[in-house]
């Protein structure tokens, strides 16, 4: 126990008389430090005392304390500082402030301090840590907000959270790779400018969902203000205006961090006249009292600096007149105007001299804006009640505009006004120039229908509001013929005319009077009216042009062409185009005009008045693929063929000129390898014929297989021909064999039927007398003619006697059917029979004929039986009966026949009782036919 006590009171001992001897060696232990952090501007604050038994405190001297600041570990001083300061009770505690460059947050900073005076020692670390030292599960970049100036140095650092780790960062979109590891920092040097949103920075973690980014803020100082000047329009306000300088460079950042700011102060008296934010380029305030001469400053300031100017203003030199008021006509009429205006200006009554006014006046109208013409005008004061200016030759009724400006005169020039404007049209006078006319000729039946179009010529003017145009037409071939007119507010007019020729004649009225008037002639009916219309293609278009060209004539003066602008349309816009003597072609333009519409254009000479149809050209501004393809039908089908029949539609409604058409076969299966058509690219399943002949409607596919079925379909073709869609064909199938051989057949037998029976009925007495030949008929046969002679010779009419029959009845027969008769002196022939005899030279009153007279029969019984009865017939009579006749293939030299062999027949007279006996055989009644030819 003993042992124990003893070291405690030597230690007691040695405490109490070690501290006096401390004290007066001024060691003192008594610093107390407390350290904070200033997030916003990356300050570490140190506060901190000492206790009072210090003797700095009495004397009141200089105190100096070390300072020393680590970052991440105590061998790392980033900071060692002295700092000096006044110790006293006034000033406690003892500040001290250090900015780093490094955020804060990035890493731990431990600060400590001593006195270097009373040679205390060290106080311990106070140690700040940075956001890596929490564990609440979140990653981080710092700063978070920088503004920093242009060709600074800025470090950045990223922390990821606990167990995660970094590869690298993104700066200004570049990518820098790293070693993983938890924290990293990385500084950038010579910054450049950032444009609107900031330089973007970015920290990249292995976990992409972690990445976090800020916005780096590069800017300036403020420019220093330019062009500072102050001014006053009525001695009331002085206002002042300046070139803030390079405002871009900073309006980028949030106003509420770093916003540019400016201030108008008085130098003289300190007084602030106006302070604003951002982009401030004027500023204004009240004069006070009598004071005439201003100094002034203008400071403008941002987070990084500030600069300023000062001006010296002479307010009575520095007017600067508002823009003149109340710009008006005082009078006016058709070619003059007196112009007057107001002045805004107040008079202060401790001004002894009062500048002079200065004005200045420009007029232009609306036919001529670039035609400008300026006078000045200078009044005695000011304070001018009714300034004006009298303004002579004038358009009439043409709008003019009139700017007016002012400004101090004499001495005191500074500046003009700004301009005031106004317009004021002229009034009314009557229209000068003649109107543009032309016509459009609608053919009747005895009268035409006249419709006169007219617009304004390029030299006329309205002078006015043109209410009512007036037009008049006379009959030119009637000298007494009355003129008759009508008024109307359109641009056209249409009157019914006959044939005869006219002269029509309109003029424009406005509230002033009427102008000159403007005459076409209209030929008489015939006299040129028809003519026709060619087709032509687009070359030599533009874009929005069609080219049109004629055959120029020396007899005329000039040129129209008309033409509709919606040719499809009532009303369809007419238009029309005059062109001078020597022009033979032009470009039509015309913002309507559309591609695939077509337009046709008259072409006409002008002589006298009078107008000469030329030419008419149907174009398109450019031509488009037909969409409308024609209908068609299958109008005759086999089993080898097919015939297709279209018909065509309204040409007027064509994109382009039709130049033929294209027929398409497509087969379901397969290719297409039908003769004279060709497989399209691409498709060998579908084939085409090309049809260059516009006109025609019909074709015949060939060389078709049996019940097949083909898709067919008709295209018509202008510029290209474009690609089939499926809708647009129509199947068809071809007949079998079978059914094609039936109808062959049928034809092969039908024909020859139907001409035989035609035939037969022609020939029915034909075919009745070889089937029943009981019926004979008289026959005369013509003598086969003597040697010498080429061809038989008719008798004359005068030599032929005609005799009578004598009727023979056979026993027992009552009633004998008639076997032949002569109507009207014509002899029938019975065909089936004919006789083979040669007629030999009968004694006659000629010796030349070579024909016999018919002789009767009794003369044939009552003969002489002096000769042979076959000679007496050959001699005596050229009638044999035809009953007894043998039939075609008796010789003629058969003459074992005997008189007595010819019975009695049952031939009638050949001449009726109403014939005389000697009544001349006219040609018509005469018909000698052969019954048969010689065998």
């Amino acid at each position: 126990m003993e042992c124990l006590l003893c070291p405690a009171a030597i230690l007691y001992i040695l405490l109490c008389f070690g501290l006096p001897q401390s004290q007066g060696n001024n060691v003192f232990q008594h610093i107390t430090l407390k350290v904070s952090i200033n997030r916003a501007l990356q300050q570490l604050l140190l506060e901190w005392d000492v206790s009072d038994d210090v003797k700095s405190y009495h004397s009141e001297g200089d105190m100096v304390f070390n300072i020393q600041i680590y970052r991440s570990e105590e061998n790392n001083i980033v900071v060692n500082e002295n700092y000096t300061t006044k110790l006293n009770k006034s000033n406690r505690p003892l500040n001290w402030t250090w900015t780093s460059h490094v955020p804060l947050e990035c890493m731990p900073h431990g600060v400590r301090i001593r006195s270097m005076v009373e040679f205390s020692n060290w106080t311990a670390w106070e140690i700040k840590d940075g956001m890596d030292f929490l564990d609440n599960g979140r990653s981080y970049i710092f700063p978070a907000f920088k503004v920093v100036e242009k060709g600074s140095s800025v470090t950045f650092c990223c922390i990821a959270k606990k167990n995660e780790l970094l590869y690298g960062y993104q700066f200004d979109r570049k990518l820098c790779k790293v070693t993983k590891q938890r924290r990293i920092t990385f500084t950038e040097t010579d910054v450049p400018v950032s444009v609107f949103g900031g330089i973007t920075v970015q920290c990249a973690f292995v976990n992409q969902s972690d990445n976090k980014g800020t916005s780096l803020y590069v800017t300036s100082k403020p420019d220093e203000p330019k062009n500072l000047h102050c001014e006053t329009e009525d001695m009331t306000e002085l206002k002042c205006t300046w070139d803030p300088g390079q405002i871009t460079n900073y309006t980028n950042l949030d106003p509420a961090k770093c916003a540019a700011n400016f201030t108008l102060s008085d130098v003289s008296n300190g007084q602030t006249y106006y302070s604003c934010t951002d982009k401030c380029i004027s500023s204004k305030f009240k004069m006070t009292g009598e004071q005439m001469r201003y100094h002034l400053r203008l400071t403008t300031q941002n987070c990084l600096g500030q600069e300023q100017t000062d001006v010296a203003v002479d307010v009575l030199h520095r007017i600067h007149l508002a823009p003149p008021v109340n710009l008006s006509a005082c009078y006016q009429n058709a070619t003059a105007i007196q112009l007057c205006w107001h002045i805004k200006f107040i008079r202060k009554p401790f001004i002894k001299e009062v500048p002079g006014l200065l004005c200045q006046v420009t007029h232009m109208n609306s036919f001529y804006p670039g035609a400008e013409e300026k006078v000045n005008v200078t009044f005695w004061s000011l304070t001018e009640s009714h300034p004006h200016i009298n303004l002579e030759e004038l358009q009439p009724y043409t709008k003019y505009t009139f700017k007016v400006r002012c400004a101090a005169g004499d001495d005191f020039f500074w500046k003009w006004s700004t301009w005031s404007e106004t317009t004021i049209q002229t009034n009314e006078s009557a229209p000068s120039g003649q109107l543009d006319i032309w016509r459009e000729i609608s053919p009747g039946l005895g009268e035409r229908n006249i419709t006169v179009f007219w617009k304004a010529l390029p030299g006329f003017q309205a002078n006015g509001i043109i209410k009512i145009y007036e037009i008049c037409w006379e009959n030119l071939e009637e000298s007494n013929a009355s003129s008759h007119c009508n008024s109307t507010a359109l641009n056209n007019y249409t009157i019914t005319l006959g044939s005869q020729s006219y002269k029509i004649s309109v003029s424009a009225r406005n509230s002033a009077n009427a102008s000159i008037p403007s005459v076409i002639i209209i030929a008489a009916t015939g006299n040129n009216d028809t003519w026709n219309g060619y087709e032509e293609n687009t070359t030599n278009n533009t874009a929005d042009s069609i080219y049109i060209s004629w055959k120029t004539q020396n007899t005329f003066d000039g040129y129209v062409i008309d033409w509709c602008n919606y040719p499809l349309s009532q009303p369809c816009g007419f238009q029309w185009r005059r062109f001078g003597q020597n022009v033979s072609s032009t470009l039509i333009t015309s913002d309507d005009f559309s591609p695939g519409v077509r337009y046709t254009f008259g072409v006409y000479g002008l002589q006298g008045g009078r107008t000469y149809s030329l030419e008419k050209k149907v174009k398109y501004l450019k031509e488009q693929v037909l969409v409308h393809q024609p209908a068609f039908n299958i109008s005759a089908i086999t089993s080898r063929w097919l015939t297709i029949n279209w018909e065509s539609y309204p040409q007027n409604s064509h994109p382009g000129f039709i130049r033929g058409y294209n027929v398409y076969v497509k087969v379901e299966h397969g290719k297409c390898t039908l003769k004279e058509f060709e497989q399209l690219p691409g498709n060998p399943a579908i084939c085409r014929h090309t049809i260059e002949d516009r006109n025609q409607k019909k074709y015949t596919v060939k060389y078709l297989e049996p019940s097949t079925t083909y898709l067919l379909a008709v295209q018509a073709y202008s510029v290209n021909p474009g690609n089939i869609t499926h809708d647009k064909f129509k199947p068809v199938t071809t007949q079998s064999e079978r059914n094609g051989i039936l109808p062959l057949l049928l034809s092969l037998v039908i024909v020859p039927l139907l001409l035989i029976v035609g035939v037969c009925s022609w020939k029915s007495d034909c075919v009745r007398n070889c089937l029943i030949p009981e019926i004979p008929h008289p026959y005369v046969h013509p003598f086969i003619p003597p040697s010498g002679v080429k061809s038989p010779v008719l008798a004359e009419k005068s030599e032929i006697t005609h005799d009578q029959l004598v009727v023979m009845k056979k026993p027992g027969v009552d009633k004998q059917p008639d076997l032949g008769r002569t109507q009207g002196l014509k002899i029938y022939v019975n065909p089936n029979y004919c006789q083979d005899l040669q007629g030999k030279d009968v004694a006659s009153k000629k010796p030349n004929s070579f024909w016999t007279t018919y002789q009767p029969l009794q003369d044939f019984f009552t003969s002489k039986p002096t000769s042979s009865p076959l000679e007496t017939v050959q001699d005596n009579l050229n009638y044999i009966s035809q009953n007894k006749v043998p039939f075609c293939g008796v010789k003629q030299n058969n003459s074992a026949r005997s008189v007595e062999s010819l019975q009695p027949s049952n031939y009638k007279p050949q001449l009726t009782a109403e014939s005389p006996p000697n009544s001349p055989l006219s040609d018509e009644n005469v018909h000698l036919i052969a019954a048969c030819s010689e065998i």
